[in-house]
Formats: structure tokens, C-alpha cells, sequence
């Protein structure tokens, strides 16, 4: 395709050239890799949409009323622009009660590998949910990656959350 445009305009290569040196200049600024050693603070925001969830209900007067289970499916982002897990999938499941205790296991991947984390959580009187996670492993550049911190899920829409995040990590 690029040939057959050159073909027409032969005029465009001198501009098509400069836009692919601004769009490589501006590649390269970004950062692309994990380095052995890293040590941080990663703070994210991400966008999830619910893809499963099933509710069984106690039978009558039980205070737990219900044990739920789901999974969701999203991404994340680098608030700080870095490298470290920015644009990656973000997938979790999880389980809870009806008093508002739950656990759940994140799984981040991007290019350079995936991050594995678990998390306790309770239901807040606003709507939200809090809890502290910890960074329990991952592949490639993340293998080995340690870390702890607090998440923050809220629901937008009957289906969609938003989630934030923040932990300190260490890859060996």
C-alpha cells in the first residue's frame, strides 16, 4: 500500500519519512523494558467489565445470606506513564459473601510477562470495595516480583468497575 501511494505522489516520501522519524523519536522515548533489580511504586487505574457471576443464596436467617463468585476482564494503566504494567490485560476472579468479605487473584500481562496477585477485601458503606493485595509471583521480566499494597474497586455500572491500585514492588 505504502509503494502504491509513493507511486502516486512521489512528492509524499520526504514527508512520509519525517513522519516516521517523529513517530520513531517518540517510540523511543517511551519506556518499553523491566530491568532485573527494579525496585517501585506502582500506582494504576483500570477499567473492568464482570464476565461471570453466580450467586447461591443461604437458606433463610443465615447472616452470610449468599456466597458469590465472578470473574472480569480489563485493562490497567501506568499512572506514571512507565513501562511497569501499562496497557496491560488486567483479569481477576474472585469470591465473597453476603456480608461483604471476599478474596480474589489478579492476573496482569503485557509484553514483558505476567504479574500474579491476591487480595482480601471487605464491601465499604459507599458502594466500594477495599483491601490489601499481595504480589505472590509472575513470568518472564516479572518473575520472581514481589511486592504488597491496597486496591480500591468501585462499580460504575451494573457490569463495569474501575480499579485502583498502588504497591511497592521488587523484581530480583
Amino acid at each position: 500500500m505504502i509503494r502504491s501511494l509513493l507511486r502516486l505522489n512521489p512528492i509524499g516520501m520526504p514527508r512520509m519519512l519525517s513522519v516516521c522519524a517523529v513517530g520513531l523519536t517518540f517510540a523511543c522515548a517511551l519506556p518499553t523494558t523491566v530491568e532485573a533489580g527494579e525496585k517501585g511504586k506502582f500506582k494504576g487505574k483500570s477499567v473492568l467489565v464482570i464476565t461471570q457471576f453466580h450467586e447461591i443464596k443461604t437458606p433463610e436467617d443465615n447472616p452470610a445470606k449468599s456466597v458469590q463468585i465472578g470473574e472480569w476482564d480489563g485493562v490497567v494503566f501506568n499512572e506514571a506513564g512507565k513501562a511497569f504494567l501499562d496497557n496491560a490485560r488486567y483479569q481477576g476472579v474472585w469470591k465473597g459473601d453476603g456480608r461483604g468479605a471476599g478474596e480474589c487473584f489478579k492476573t496482569f500481562t503485557s509484553e514483558a510477562g505476567q504479574v500474579f496477585v491476591s487480595c482480601v477485601g471487605q464491601a465499604q458503606a459507599d458502594g466500594s470495595d477495599e483491601g490489601t493485595l499481595v504480589l505472590t509471583g509472575g513470568t518472564g521480566a516479572y518473575k520472581g516480583i514481589k511486592g504488597k499494597g491496597t486496591y480500591r474497586l468501585k462499580m460504575v455500572a451494573d457490569r463495569v468497575m474501575w480499579d485502583i491500585l498502588e504497591w511497592e514492588y521488587e523484581i530480583p
